[in-house]
């Protein structure tokens, strides 16, 4: 197992192009983690807060349906789509 620094875009249909300066030519099986921009305790903060206001949002709106959710996405008891 190698690890290899690279700089990739993920398109919108999955695709991923990129680079990966040193590492060999050719098709390779990989997995990839997402390593997310660090950002500053102030940005984290504001983050945060904007998470939590939509929560708080979120959870203010009125119940549309009592259904339970796979009823209304339609699963079957097997949990396929019946």
């Amino acid at each position: 197992m190698s690890i290899i620094h690279a700089r990739i875009r993920i398109a919108p249909d999955g695709t991923i192009t990129g680079s990966a300066p040193g590492a060999t030519p050719g098709e390779h099986e990989a997995a990839i983690i997402l390593q997310a921009p660090a950002c500053s305790p102030a940005s984290q903060d504001e983050a945060i807060a904007a998470v939590r206001a939509i929560q708080e949002a979120v959870a203010r709106l009125p119940v549309l349906d009592e259904r339970p959710a796979d009823e209304i996405i339609g699963y079957d008891e097997n949990g396929l789509f019946g």
